[in-house]
């Protein structure tokens, strides 16, 4: 059950917020002071902190400055009255997830609650690989991180570029400041110039109060444009008028406001085709690629496989409350003989479905349910690949049965075993 601190002087209305939330399955504390929030954030546990603007004894953003200080991460929401947007602006910038005008609508509260909670617990958590590739890229990772630069980070799908943009900003100056993530392939034409500058109340049919676009949102931090090249063309055109003039005007508002933003930017396509093709702007590619960083396959990483299963299995196992003794054998053998097109997404889902499903403590090829066999172009694999391949489906056909495998097979048991110790599937 989530705990929510609620920090409000109006008792009435810190109630009702309260019995609300409880009867929405939460957990709440209230305070009305920020005195009394420090000390309640000291003693307790929260997954929340619901904070009106102002207060008896000061501003809660003095109360973010402390929290960032003493390092207590927890997700914090800010309401405040119409005409302080501008000091709500100030809050995010310290790190509040998102603000609240008041009056406070609860179907508005509680979707933004859950949107909070479903990122926290989407929140991605890598296992540093030790693979060659892994340790090139977070060598560039570290060199790359303390330049203000803008980076554009180049990959397939699945491989966790949004982890790498949250390392590269982790890594730098603006550590402490605002990181925001935006999936370009949602923004649409008519909502481009909201999402990206804000809007003021009443600016179009649907806009009930203020809001601060995602360049002000981030000022001083990090910018995350996942899929950068699913964004129209006159989303980009837009976009590149204000990086250039580090200028925006929200929509309805006859006021600018600077912003200073590092923009890191993702695409698993091909953008210098698309610019052939007039897709995507040139201009705009070249801003945002001041470095390129690319990021390795799963495959091309295989030394991380097994680790990477061991670390989603804990992860999964933590979830829904089981344990396992591990992976046995013919299931190690699997989860390294697979290419993995889904990457680093695919194994976690495979492993997070595997774990619902295995009634025993080890986990076999069986429960994986993964379909080890040849690709249709097999000039992809060398001869050795192919064998290993063979030798696995072979085994599992047979139940690890090796004699009948090397019966089927056509080889004496001992050629068999001497196989298997060359493809490291015995040990």
């Amino acid at each position: 059950m989530k705990t929510i601190l609620i920090i409000e002087d109006d008792i009435v209305f810190s109630r009702s917020i309260s019995n609300w939330l409880v009867k929405k399955g939460m957990k709440t504390d209230c305070v009305t002071t920020l005195a009394n929030a420090r000390k309640a954030i000291g003693q307790k546990e929260f997954d929340l902190i619901l904070a009106d603007l102002r207060l008896p004894d000061g501003n809660s953003t003095s109360l973010l400055k402390w929290m960032n200080e003493k390092q207590y991460p927890i997700p914090f929401l800010i309401m405040t009255n119409y005409g302080q947007v501008e000091n709500a602006v100030t809050a995010m910038q310290l790190g509040a997830v998102n603000y609240l005008c008041k009056p406070v609508q609860p179907d508005k509260l509680l979707a933004l609650i859950t949107e909070i909670f479903d990122k926290e617990s989407d929140k991605p958590v890598f296992y540093r690989g030790e693979s060659f590739k892994a340790h090139e890229m977070y060598r560039l990772i570290e060199m790359i991180a303390g330049a203000d630069i803008s980076v554009l980070l180049r990959g397939d799908s699945g491989t966790g570029k949004e982890h790498v943009a949250a390392e590269i900003h982790a890594r730098s100056h603006r550590k402490n400041k605002p990181y925001l993530a935006i999936d370009c392939g949602a923004i649409s034409d008519e909502l481009a110039a909201s999402e990206f500058f804000g809007h003021q109340k009443g600016a179009f049919t649907g806009a009930e109060s203020d809001k601060i676009g995602l360049l002000r949102a981030a000022d001083g931090g990090t910018l995350f444009l996942d899929e950068v090249g699913n964004l129209s063309y006159k989303t980009q055109m837009l976009l590149l008028r204000a990086l250039q003039e580090k200028r925006c005007k929200p929509v309805g508002s006859t006021k600018e406001y600077s912003f200073d933003i590092r923009l890191v930017a993702a695409t698993n396509e091909n953008l210098e085709k698309a610019i052939e093709e007039g897709r995507f702007r040139e201009d705009l590619f070249h801003r945002l690629n001041e470095f390129t960083l690319r990021i390795p396959t799963l495959a091309e990483c295989r030394e991380d496989i097994l680790p990477l299963a061991d670390f989603f299995l804990k992860l999964a196992c933590a979830k829904v409350h089981k344990s396992f003794h591990g992976f046995d054998r013919l299931a190690k053998a699997a989860l390294l003989e697979y290419l993995w097109p889904g990457n680093i997404r695919e194994l976690k889902n495979v492993i997070g479905r595997t774990v619902l499903i295995c009634q025993e403590q080890w986990i076999s090829v069986s429960d994986l349910n993964l379909e080890i066999s040849l690709p249709k172009k097999e000039t992809q694999w060398t001869e050795e690949e192919k064998e290993r391949a063979l030798l696995l489906q072979t085994l599992e056909k047979t139940g690890d049965n090796r004699s009948k495998a090397a019966r089927l097979l056509n080889i004496s048991r001992t050629t068999l075993y001497e196989k298997l110790k060359k493809y490291h599937i015995v040990d």
